[in-house]
């Protein structure tokens, strides 16, 4: 019997209706330096107890370092890190949602890349952050720098390879080593990579028999296994949330690929490829830029990289940004139409930010411009905010956002002037704690922006506590 007609056996469901570089983003010109000094060798003396956070001691020093980012240039400490057990840190991050300003995703990802201690458990909650914010191809290079011996290690290295198409390594080293991992379906699907069709085909049959697969992963197997199968082939939509690498991969494999418009942010780098269409790009390009997991040049380049053949939509957007681009490249035109056509489809959009550092230069070049050009002032500070005087800065962004701080800017900007009273460690308890209370803020609690703030600057992060209170000034315009 051939191998078509036994995957014929194989039952099908119903059907139902309907690389990015690591660190490019660091020389984004937004970027403050994180302290009054060039790099924080080592944490204050004296701390302050964070609330709801448990902090511990380890029992022995952790000697392990990974990181994408040398120390000398990310001004993260060594040990920043290792202040909180795994499963505390797994808790407080998963808790985060999207942090709203651009700064503060800054830091996330230059502290999740940055050269640092950590055992393996540490290590491979950065990579899952990072494959959780769509940073897939800097999660991949992170943890290449572990090593990959245990069930757990490679499960991960497995779902970074799949979602960045490092597939052909991945399976390589599983076809060496199947004791690496208890994933049935993957074993088979590296088998059929390597070319080893009947030891696939053979290793398919025999699990299915034992009811290893559910009935949508035995499906998709068969069909990846026999081509021909795929034309026939029948399957629910998938669960966005239970949704695997593997299985985006076979979907798309046998010819039934996932929209990833309503998928996690992991997924949607797979439509970057120079394959998927000009739209998808965009829309992709445009979800990884708004948490700033795209550097900002490579957003605007997508939108520039064609001309748009209708209207409406990303369309619009598009022509928004082209207009822009192109009124600002020419020194006698007054962009003042062009920035608010942009400003109104991009700020809630979040995307003003990442486009605003991607036209840095230009808008910088403008120099001082008048009262009346709040957006271009706006844009101005969103590209380099850390370039400004504070207190100007805020006091005019104040007189065009009067709605945000409504009755607190002159005790934001008193909180400023007054004195440090205590420092505490820049360590990760301490950061995520701040970022946590930004998003509170942005969702209205005014209070919780104070305090991340006093955070902040008790860390010795005053320059980034002012850059977050003038984004914060644009920003929160719409709570």
């Amino acid at each position: 019997m051939t191998i078509t007609l036994m995957l014929w056996t194989v039952p099908l469901l119903a059907q139902s209706n309907a690389p990015i570089s690591a660190i490019d983003w660091l020389s984004q010109p937004s970027l403050a330096t994180l302290s009054e000094k060039t790099l924080i060798v080592e944490d204050p003396t004296t701390g302050a107890v964070v609330e709801d956070i448990t902090v511990i001691e380890l029992d022995a020093p952790v000697t392990k370092s990974y990181g994408l980012i040398p120390a000398k240039i990310s001004g993260i400490p060594q040990d920043f890190w290792t202040d909180l057990d795994p499963d505390t840190l797994t808790q407080i991050i998963g808790s985060l949602s999207e942090l709203g300003l651009p700064a503060a995703e800054d830091l996330l990802l230059r502290a999740l890349l940055a050269e640092s201690l950590g055992d393996d458990a540490v290590l491979g909650i950065r990579v899952w952050t990072l494959l959780d914010r769509g940073a897939v191809h800097a999660a991949y290079s992170l943890l290449g720098q572990s090593e990959i011996n245990n069930l757990e290690s490679f499960a991960l290295f497995a779902e970074a390879a799949l979602l960045t198409d490092n597939v052909e390594h991945m399976c390589s080293q599983l076809n060496a080593a199947r004791h690496l991992s208890n994933n049935e379906a993957l074993q088979v699907y590296c088998h059929a990579r390597a070319g080893s069709w009947d030891t696939a085909v053979l290793n398919y049959f025999t699990l299915n028999t034992l009811g290893a697969f559910s009935p949508t992963t035995s499906a998709l197997l068969a069909a990846d296994l026999d081509p021909e199968l795929a034309d026939v082939l029948s399957l629910p939509l998938p669960d966005p949330i239970s949704l695997t690498a593997l299985e985006f991969k076979l979907r798309a494999s046998v010819g039934q690929p996932v929209s990833t418009q309503t998928l996690p942010l992991k997924f949607i780098p797979s439509d970057l490829s120079t394959s998927a269409g000009w739209k998808q790009q965009i829309e992709a390009a445009e979800r990884l830029g708004a948490v700033g997991s795209l550097p900002a040049a490579q957003l605007l380049e997508r939108y520039k990289s064609s001309q748009p053949s209708a209207s409406g939509g990303v369309w619009d957007r598009v022509l928004a940004v082209q207009n822009l681009d192109r009124a600002l490249t020419d020194p006698i035109i007054d962009p003042s139409n062009e920035l608010l056509a942009l400003w109104t489809l991009m700020r809630d959009r979040k995307l003003a930010a990442p486009l605003a550092r991607a036209w840095a230069n230009k808008l910088i070049k403008f120099g001082e411009v008048p009262e009346k050009d709040d957006i271009l002032f706006q844009m101005q500070v969103l590209a380099s905010a850390n370039t400004m005087d504070f207190s100007a800065t805020m006091a005019r962004l104040h007189s065009y956002n009067p709605q945000v701080l409504t009755n607190s800017y002159q005790t934001l900007m008193a909180q400023f002037d007054g004195d440090i009273f205590a420092s505490i460690p820049f360590r990760s308890a301490n950061m995520l704690r701040a970022m946590r209370l930004i998003s509170d803020a942005l969702d209205g609690n005014d209070a919780a922006f104070f305090e991340a703030i006093s955070l902040y600057r008790a860390m010795g992060l005053t320059p980034l506590a002012q850059q977050l209170s003038m984004e914060f000034m644009i920003l929160a315009t719409d709570r």
